[in-house]
């Protein structure tokens, strides 16, 4: 079976297995409509309904990509997923690396198969270890097809002293930040929001350039990704800025695309301490 056939059949079993749970059984729908009313107050109950169910679409349509990417080859790939800028990728023998931030925004599996393709072993991909032994597996098999290595996050200062001919340092920061010491709080999506510090903090601390990722969807099966600079190699910027930077851009891809973000999770679930707020 091709790559597009086994594609196409997988299309349309997701999409209706996306059907089945959100809307027939109604799985996380509380948190999705829940999360978007929230961050649209000014929607209509109409407009909410509209977007939700786009959004149950696409899961469908991302789970049957995920799935195929275990199989799916290079040419193929490069052909679904086109970067516009790739001239901004970290060269071969650069003497730092580029930290590649992107989000749970559109396809985040095809976004880090697609850079790899580019970086090769030069790219490393931060990750959270799975509780499930062949959960993990699968995801690394998964992640690792195309040359990338993959590194917890909570050791990566200490990995990362280990290795020799790193390009890139890819990792996603859109998750709550319930484990991390470093948080900065920012109004997004018009609720006070936590988000995670580890690219600029990383950033920082090898004195690189964060950048981010920006996937956008063509059509089904289709994306192209874009590189867009935070910060200038080697400049400073207060505490912070960085972070505010990714969070105002996330903000925007999301008003473009709402149905394109991960609304399953729940993000606002830490909220803020009223010491926090004066601070």
């Amino acid at each position: 079976m091709t790559d597009s056939l086994r594609l196409r059949v997988s299309y349309v079993l997701f999409g209706l297995a996306a059907w089945v749970a959100f809307r027939l059984l109604g799985l996380r729908r509380s948190v999705v409509r829940g999360n978007l009313e929230r961050s649209f107050p000014d929607w209509s109950r109409q407009h909410i309904r509209e977007v939700e169910r786009e959004f149950v679409r696409r899961q469908g349509e991302v789970a049957a990509e995920v799935l195929c990417s275990n199989h799916i080859g290079a040419d193929e790939l490069r052909q679904r997923v086109v970067i516009t800028n790739p001239e901004l990728l970290p060269p071969a023998g650069a003497q730092r690396p580029v930290i590649l931030v992107g989000a749970h925004h559109c396809n985040s599996e095809w976004m880090l198969q697609r850079v790899s393709l580019e970086l090769g072993e030069r790219l490393v991909a931060l990750y959270k270890p799975q509780r499930n032994p062949r959960t993990d597996r699968w995801l690394r098999h998964l992640r690792t097809r195309f040359g990338a290595r993959l590194v917890a996050a909570k050791s990566v200062l200490q990995e990362l002293a280990r290795m020799r001919n790193v390009g890139g340092i890819g990792l996603l920061a859109d998750q709550v930040p319930r484990s991390s010491p470093e948080k900065h709080w920012i109004e997004f999506l018009g609720q006070n929001t936590a988000f995670y510090m580890g690219p600029e903090l990383l950033g920082r601390a090898l004195r690189a350039q964060v950048c981010n990722v920006r996937m956008r969807r063509i059509e089904r099966g289709r994306y192209s990704l874009t590189i867009e600079p935070l910060n200038d190699p080697g400049g400073k910027l207060p505490h912070g800025e960085v972070t505010t930077r990714y969070a105002r851009a996330l903000e925007a891809w999301i008003r473009e695309d709402p149905a394109g973000w991960w609304w399953t999770h729940r993000r606002w679930k830490p909220l803020k301490s009223r010491a926090a707020v004066g601070e």
